[in-house]
């Protein structure tokens, strides 16, 4: 598409700092051989992409972490954590209808603009809440400075929580949809591990601002993660102008034909796809039947965690503690286990180790079913998840279509996950009073899933 850029076909005009950068972080990193060890022969080009897509998920992920730190302490103070479940299966109404415009939106938009849309209406709508969120009348505190009462008639409150949720679902998604367009699967298993130790790093310094939120407040929280929500869109464009797209296809499409790497248009194409063919419906199963699990563990978790600390800004940083161990965990394993992992034992056994924990830490749960307990639970599924399980499940859309990455693959990770989230919060809803009955009934629920 040179139109898009400028009337040679080359690409435009970059800095050079916007394009260097990447080539200065190999350099600092050292000894290439340790690199080849973790993660076997990547050409220099490799590297060079792969530490863009880091930065880009480091931003996404990052904002993405600070978000959902505070979405469960804000909610809990505005709405109450007992409609937790409610609000979870309400947005799997919400992320549909979002999902039914995001599919329109790739039919008329380039897939290199889709950053820029999609992270700009995100960003306009967490600044605004952040704006609602220091009113007096629907926000945190009232006039004589105390909390007002939480009251699942106040709309900020859902509001703010089905836009986390489907940044969450859509923006992850659209980022994972994107780099499996442009990487090849021998050059990934090597990637992916660098590329998700990057989205660890922007979620651990996340966590970490929530923890301070006491210091920061959270609507100023909520306004800085609005405003980086525009980074994303600045680091495709440095992309672009080191890697044109132009160039790209000259080299990646010779081993595919022209019709794979079009995405045919339809609002419903990608629930098509996803129900015409077997091989995306295991994709499917891989993706999201362990968010049934999560959502009961989790929401355990938060039962406990909210009745030990009460306050808002308190609760706030307990999950920003959550979220700093749990993507501490990820972190250490992408950089050291994922590609290891992959390259040495293979896909498939790879995608098994990760129900075979599950198993396991539900069993654990059920016989110690304590706050901290619950916590180190939590720690253990959200790390292995992010460093390998993802990473491993993104593998399997290398050899599809376009169609699929970007449609089938929407639908799968946005309605896909909050059906899983939804049925989760079918379990939690039902057994959430009193908390012995959510701590008895809930676990059993999960070992049948696990192995699906």
């Amino acid at each position: 598409e040179p139109s898009q850029y400028n009337l040679t076909g080359r690409a435009a005009p970059c800095w050079s700092w916007t394009v260097g950068w990447p080539e200065v972080v190999l350099r600092a990193c050292g000894d290439m051989g340790v690199i080849r060890f973790l993660y076997g022969e990547l050409s220099h080009e490799a590297l060079v992409q792969a530490t863009f897509f880091s930065s880009l998920l480091c931003f996404i992920v990052g904002v993405y972490w600070m978000m959902r730190s505070l979405k469960d302490s804000v909610f809990a103070s505005v709405v109450g954590l007992e409609y937790q479940p409610q609000a979870k299966m309400f947005s799997l109404v919400v992320v549909s209808v979002v999902l039914v415009a995001y599919n329109k939106i790739v039919d008329i938009v380039p897939r290199h603009r889709l950053f820029a849309v999609i992270c700009g209406a995100y960003s306009a709508l967490f600044v605004a809440t952040a704006v609602m969120l220091t009113s007096t009348t629907h926000g945190l505190v009232g006039p004589d400075g105390q909390p007002i009462p939480p009251s699942p008639e106040r709309w900020l409150g859902w509001i703010h929580y089905f836009a986390i949720e489907s940044y969450g679902s859509l923006v992850v998604s659209l980022f994972w949809q994107y780099l499996n367009s442009q990487v090849n699967l021998k050059e990934a298993k090597g990637q992916y591990g660098l590329i998700t130790a990057g989205g660890q790093i922007g979620a651990i310094t996340g966590c970490t601002l929530v923890v301070g939120s006491k210091r920061f407040g959270v609507p100023q929280l909520y306004g800085a993660g609005g405003l980086a929500c525009l980074v994303s869109p600045l680091i495709v464009q440095m992309y672009l102008c080191r890697f044109p797209p132009d160039e790209f296809i000259n080299v990646s499409s010779r081993s595919a034909p022209s019709s794979a790497k079009k995405v045919q248009p339809g609002l419903f194409e990608g629930l098509r796809l996803l129900i015409r063919h077997p091989y995306v419906l295991g994709i499917f199963a891989v993706s999201a039947l362990f968010e049934v699990i999560a959502t009961i563990l989790d929401y355990q978790m938060k039962v406990l965690g909210k009745a030990a600390y009460s306050s808002t800004a308190d609760f706030a940083s307990f999950m920003g503690m959550f979220g700093q161990a749990a993507n501490t965990v990820s972190l250490v394993f992408s950089l050291l286990g994922t590609s290891f992992v992959i390259r040495n034992f293979g896909l498939r056994p790879t995608l098994m180790l990760f129900p075979t924990m599950l198993v396991v830490v539900v069993g654990v749960v059920y016989f110690v079913p304590s706050m901290w307990c619950l916590f180190g639970v939590m720690v253990a599924i959200k790390g292995l998840s992010y460093a390998l399980n993802n990473p491993s499940k993104e593998m399997l859309y290398m050899v599809t279509t376009d169609s699929i990455k970007f449609k089938a693959k929407s639908w799968i990770d946005v309605f896909g996950g909050r059906a899983s989230k939804a049925l989760g919060s079918v379990v939690t809803n039902t057994f959430k009073k009193p908390v012995t009955n959510l701590m008895f009934y809930g676990s059993p629920v999960s070992p049948p899933i696990a192995p699906g």
